[in-house]
């Protein structure tokens, strides 16, 4: 169901659609509500022309052939529907409206309190109707036909002559059969039907079969909406396709199809902005109750890293029995004394001598550390010669001693001979430093 209010403007007067009502109303209604309103006259010229030229004058080109044709009664008011270039020239589709009628129903248009667009039913045949497709729409006891295929546009109507069954028949014959081979080179699913307007189910049935037989199978059917008219019932697809095509084929001025087109945003951008506020308040409660469970686990871990840290306080402040003391002075100086073995020392400093090193004195002394910033410690103090020219074999010397788990501080030499050298080595347990050569 719509909300929408269409207005069917015939040559037997005026109708007004809302809802699943219809009803007859008085011409040039004075409107408090937003309208569309649909010219379906009898007395309305379309077709298809091609000109050569330009086709900003479309219009021009037009209205002077129908003028001279004499196709409508008195000056005549162009409008163009749909525009195709071809090469060579253009195509139009179009419809021609006395000139009387054209300006009455604009002025009406601008005299109502809400939006008023005006469109015809030629506008609405052709709208969305892409290259390759075509649409067939009955309208009272009239029949239209628009096709548009790569070789440009075709559009056909005929009109039902009497009141009887039989008339239609003809009527769908002859529409069908102007245009069956372009119907059946199309195929069925690019062929689309519509009741704009009817009260006659037999009429439907009766088109639909016509179509069927030359596009080779059921066409795409536009679902119309059933509406009642005092007892009798209406199937049309006017107000779905007028409420499409109000937007491009209304002859409003742009600027009215633009106000009417954004009062139609307001209702969906508000759903929109509300959904948009529900779902930010949720995500700002779950990132509130993240946040707060962060916090408290924050606050738990660190209640927890204070009752460790005054573990570990606990454990520092207390004092060794004094009872113990000599054990562990007993237990380091064993430890000192196996890490300073002078047998185990002496071999290790044998296998790293070779033959250009003379090793000539060792000593275990007591040392106050590598630059003298920790406790005193023991150390191997090391003198001895290299033979000349022989410098890199005290490098070799050096590493290999440092390799052997052994930190060596180059000190004066004791000798003065040539090539002599002095080092105090420390076990690395003990006192790790950096070999210095």
């Amino acid at each position: 169901m719509s909300a929408e209010h269409v207005y069917r403007v015939a040559s037997s007067g005026w109708l007004h659609c809302h809802g699943h009502q219809v009803e007859e109303v008085p011409a040039w209604p004075r409107l408090t509500h937003s309208a569309l309103v649909v010219l379906d006259m009898d007395d309305v010229y379309t077709d298809v022309w091609r000109f050569e030229g330009k086709t900003e004058y479309a219009a021009a080109l037009v209205e002077k052939r129908v003028r001279t044709q004499g196709l409508v009664e008195g000056a005549a008011h162009v409008v163009v529907h749909r525009l195709v270039k071809l090469p060579g020239g253009f195509q139009v589709f179009f419809s021609a409206i006395s000139l009387d009628l054209w300006q009455r129903c604009t002025q009406w248009a601008k005299e109502q309190d809400d939006h008023c667009l005006v469109m015809m039913a030629g506008g609405l045949l052709c709208d969305g109707v892409a290259s390759g497709g075509a649409r067939i729409v009955l309208t009272q006891r009239r029949l239209m036909c628009f096709v548009q295929s790569e070789e440009g546009m075709v559009f056909g109507s005929t009109q039902a002559l009497g009141s009887g069954p039989s008339a239609m028949a003809s009527a769908a014959q002859v529409l069908t059969s102007n245009h069956s081979a372009l119907l059946t080179r199309l195929g069925a699913e690019a062929v689309e039907w519509g009741t704009l307007w009817s009260m006659q189910p037999a009429d439907v049935d009766t088109c639909l079969a016509a179509v069927r037989s030359v596009a080779g199978g059921a066409p795409v059917v536009m679902h119309a909406q059933e509406m009642t008219l005092a007892s009798e019932r209406v199937h049309t697809v006017m107000p779905a396709l007028a409420r499409k095509a109000a937007g491009r084929h209304a002859l409003n001025p742009s600027l009215e199809r633009v106000a009417w087109r954004a009062e139609r945003w307001v209702a969906p951008i508000t759903v929109v902005t509300a959904l948009v506020g529900i779902v930010l308040a949720i995500v700002g409660v779950l990132v509130g109750q993240l946040a707060d469970q962060q916090r408290n686990a924050g606050m738990n871990q660190r209640a927890e890293l204070e009752t460790l840290q005054s573990r570990i306080q606990a454990v520092s402040s207390v004092e060794a029995p004094q009872k113990l003391l000599p054990v562990a002075e007993f237990s380091r100086t064993l430890d000192e004394g196996a890490r300073h073995d002078p047998v185990a020392f002496m071999a290790v400093l044998k296998a790293a001598s070779n033959k250009d090193i003379r090793i000539q004195r060792v000593r275990l002394e007591t040392t106050n550390s590598l630059g003298g910033a920790q406790p005193s410690k023991k150390a191997f103090r090391v003198d001895g010669v290299v033979a000349p020219g022989a410098s890199a074999s005290v490098t070799r010397w050096v590493s290999q001693m440092a390799a052997a788990g052994w930190t060596l501080r180059a000190v004066d030499p004791t000798f003065t001979l040539p090539g002599s050298f002095s080092y105090e080595l420390v076990a690395n347990a003990a006192a790790p430093g950096n070999v210095k050569p």
